[in-house]
């Protein structure tokens, strides 16, 4: 959105100051960065809330694996909160939301798959996308 030939464009076609085009750039980083902090932070409470006593009411599953998630997130966002340029938390938030995240969905849905169903305190998939079977 910064880059020279974008903020001419716009100054030139009245769309937007130089000053304007910066400001739009930077709330869109830091709306995307709180956006995936928010979503960090629920799944820290997921797997801490649910699918860790979970795999350990079930006495099987990955629970080692998920105890370690837990810090790799908390790692992450304190990562991103001590940067303090917002193009380069929203270049973490990245990295956090779409790779970090879906790795560790990938332990989770293997300790939703371990856990019998009558332990599993989260909706299942089945649960989600047929509500009206049960």
């Amino acid at each position: 959105l910064s880059d020279e030939k974008n903020v001419n464009l716009f100054k030139n076609m009245g769309v937007m100051s130089p000053e304007e085009t910066e400001s739009r750039e930077a709330v869109l980083h830091d709306h995307y960065t709180g956006t995936v902090e928010v979503e960090a932070g629920t799944f820290i409470d997921m797997i801490n809330q649910h699918i860790i006593p979970s795999v350990k009411a079930a006495g099987q599953g990955p629970l080692e694996e998920l105890e370690g998630t837990v810090e790799t997130l908390k790692s992450a966002l304190s990562e991103i909160h001590g940067t303090e340029d917002l193009y380069e938390k929203a270049k973490l938030a990245r990295v956090l939301r779409l790779e970090t995240m879906v790795d560790i969905r990938k332990i989770c849905d293997l300790a939703e798959e371990t856990v019998p169903a009558e332990l599993w305190t989260l909706a299942t998939y089945k649960e989600l996308l047929f509500l009206d079977s049960h």
